[in-house]
Order: structure tokens, then C-alpha cells, then sequence
């Protein structure tokens, strides 16, 4: 990477940070400002984050590519200064909150941004905006309709079919492979006896590639159920299940119709499981603090009905994936929480059809592991 660039993408970061201090002392001392006159408290809550991570894969490449990266090989395919990265978080969200129905039953509107600053590697950079609706009806019942949107969000580069056709195998026949992502999701939420939460909820999202990709948009539904029991005071478990339907069609509009596309087709179906604790522990000089951990485990199942040969990368193929979360959360003060976290990933990729086993795991099998730290400010106003 070139001095100016990188000089670039740290001044982005400094002025960042100085962006948000600037919005933090004007916030904390309109607060203090409300605190010292007495005055009633309105129903809006500002929240910021800000916190730094480091990704070790941050393209989720199996070792092959990471090998490849590493050794100088393909010229063309990767477009980046490092397999790993250290990111700046920062995002802010907004929530209001009132009473309607005569003031029974309790209303919240939200609208959240978010953006993830890689300090190296600037082409995955990405962010993120959110609007939701929450909904009480009753102490112990409420729902959430919400629209999250994320205009783009690089993956990496690829061999376009087409540009191979008229570059042959060079290096511009990489392209960049990105999409947009719309998604709609709603959920129900209801707490039986007196610690046991059931959520029921339901996802839509709209995945629409760039244009050397279209073949791979598509739409996916989520069904979930979360159930989150209370063992103790200090200890709760929670578990989830969600089925996951993703319809691909697997066909370039600009040249094929679904009846004649030999292309990737990359609809499947999926399992997730997930299991999981918070413990709290003892305070320290009044300060709450707690651990919160998940782990899941993800099996995707491809439904290609194009031949092994026609379509490699998805015929017969299925996926196992592996994730866990740690994050321990110290609450500094009513406005001020601190979280460190680690993230594990994992995918192990194979396929019934035995000719292409080596193939797709060189393809797609990865480890992937990010830390960081974040912290939280919360601000009522």
C-alpha cells in the first residue's frame, strides 16, 4: 500500500474519533445542563458506539487463497494489502418513546446507522442503516417490525464467466463480486410465568448483486423461535432454532431465462441451531459486569439440479458452519458500558458428488477470528 493511502485512511479515523468526541461533550453537557435546571425528562435516548477489532481472514479465504495471496499468485484476483485487518466501529442510534392507546401500552421508534472502517484494506469498507418499530402490548408482550439496508458490501474478486469469453484467463477477467441487501423482519415476543421469554420472528431479506452477478440475487426467508430461560438471578440459558429457505435462480437475465440457463444455481435451505448463556457476576465497587456467551452451528444444504459438471460449485454441496461469541460486558457507569469480545468462525464445505469434494472444500473451508473492544454511551435526554 502506498504512504498516502494508508496516511489517508488514518486521517479517516482520526477524524472520526474527533467527530465523536465532539458529539459526546455536546451531548454530555446539554445532559448535565437538563440534570442541573431540574427539568423533566423527554422521552428520547441517544446512543453511540465506537470500538476497534482485528480480522484475521478478512475475506474468509480457505488456505489455498490465503497461500496464493501470500506467495503472489494470481494477479488480478486479490485486490487487497492484507488478509487481515484492523476495523473502526462506530454508530449511533436514535429512539423515542411514547404511550398510546390512552397511555396503556408503550410505543418505540428507532432509526440506527452504523459503519465498519477497515484501517488497511478500504474496499470493505461498508455501512449500515436500520428503522424499527416496537410495539408493548402488555408488561410482558410486545412486537418489532424493523427495515435494515446495507447499500454495499464487497465480498471479493471472482472470474467472470463473460469476461472470460472475451479475455481468456488474465487478469482482467476478475471482477468484483458485491451486493446490496434489503431486509424486512418482524417478531413476537411474550415472557410466560415470570423468567421464561418465547420470541417468534420472521425475516425477508433481498440480496441484489452488481451487475457482473446478477445470476446469484436472491431472496431468502427466515423462520425463527428463541426461547431464554432464567436459572437463576445471576444465570439465564438461551436457545433458538431458524430455518432458513434461499431461492437463487441461478440465471443472468442479460442472457439466459430460467428454462435455458446452465449457470450456478445457488438455492438452498439451512439449519441453525444456537445455545447459549449469561452469567452475571459479582459486582465490583457497584459495577455490574457479565459474561455472554453463544455458540451455533449451521447446516446448509444446496439444491442445484444442474449436473456436478455444469454446476461444481453447487451441485450435491452442503455447508457446516461453527461460530462462536464471547463478550464481556463492564458496566462503567448509567451512561457508559464497556464490551470485549471474540468471534470465531468456521465453514466446512463438501458434496455428495465425489468428483468435485476437493474442489469445493479449496474453495470455500475457512477459519476466521475477530477480537475487539467497544464501548457504549447512552445518553437520555
Amino acid at each position: 500500500m502506498k504512504i498516502s493511502k494508508l496516511k489517508y485512511c488514518f486521517l479517516q479515523g482520526k477524524l472520526s474519533l474527533l467527530l465523536l468526541a465532539i458529539v459526546f461533550s455536546l451531548i454530555a453537557g446539554n445532559t448535565f445542563a437538563q440534570k442541573k435546571s431540574k427539568k423533566k425528562a423527554t422521552p428520547w435516548e441517544i446512543r453511540i458506539g465506537i470500538g476497534l477489532s482485528y480480522d484475521d481472514n478478512i475475506l474468509k479465504y480457505s488456505k489455498k487463497y490465503l497461500d496464493r495471496f501470500m506467495n503472489g499468485e494470481d494477479p488480478g484476483r486479490f485486490h487487497i494489502e492484507t488478509y487481515d485487518d484492523a476495523i473502526l466501529f462506530t454508530s449511533a442510534r436514535l429512539t423515542y418513546t411514547f404511550n398510546v392507546f390512552g397511555g396503556r401500552f408503550k410505543t418505540k421508534v428507532n432509526g440506527e446507522v452504523s459503519r465498519r472502517t477497515y484501517i488497511v484494506n478500504d474496499i470493505k469498507t461498508w455501512n449500515y442503516a436500520l428503522v424499527g418499530l416496537q410495539q408493548y402490548l402488555g408488561k410482558k408482550t410486545f412486537f418489532k417490525i424493523s427495515y435494515s439496508y446495507i447499500p454495499e458490501f464487497y465480498v471479493r474478486h471472482f472470474r467472470d464467466d463473460q469476461w472470460i469469453d472475451v479475455y481468456g484467463y488474465t487478469p482482467e477477467a476478475f471482477q468484483p463480486y458485491a451486493f446490496s441487501k434489503d431486509n424486512f423482519g418482524i417478531y413476537l415476543q411474550h415472557t410466560f410465568f415470570k423468567y421464561t421469554r418465547v420470541k417468534l420472528s420472521l425475516y425477508h431479506a433481498l440480496y441484489y448483486h452488481n451487475q457482473h452477478y446478477t445470476e446469484y440475487d436472491s431472496k431468502d426467508f427466515l423462520y425463527g423461535i428463541m426461547v431464554n430461560q432464567r436459572l437463576h438471578k445471576n444465570f439465564s440459558i438461551e436457545g433458538s432454532y431458524t430455518w432458513v429457505t434461499s431461492d437463487a435462480k441461478g440465471y443472468d437475465a442479460s442472457v439466459d431465462t430460467p428454462e435455458t440457463t446452465h449457470g450456478p444455481d445457488a438455492t438452498f435451505v439451512e439449519d441453525r441451531f444456537k445455545i447459549g448463556f449469561v452469567w452475571k457476576f459479582p459486582r465490583i465497587k457497584k459495577h455490574s459486569h457479565y459474561l455472554d456467551f453463544d455458540v451455533a452451528f449451521m447446516n446448509r444444504y444446496y439444491s442445484s439440479k444442474h449436473t456436478p459438471l455444469q454446476d461444481p460449485l453447487h451441485a450435491g454441496r452442503y455447508d457446516k458452519n461453527v461460530r462462536f461469541y464471547f463478550n464481556y460486558n463492564f458496566r462503567v457507569s448509567k451512561k457508559v458500558n464497556l464490551t470485549a469480545f471474540y468471534n470465531h468462525y468456521l465453514r466446512d464445505t463438501d458434496t455428495k458428488a465425489q468428483i468435485n469434494s476437493r474442489y469445493v472444500s479449496n474453495e470455500k473451508d475457512y477459519h476466521q477470528n475477530i477480537v475487539g473492544l467497544k464501548a457504549t454511551f447512552t445518553f437520555k435526554m
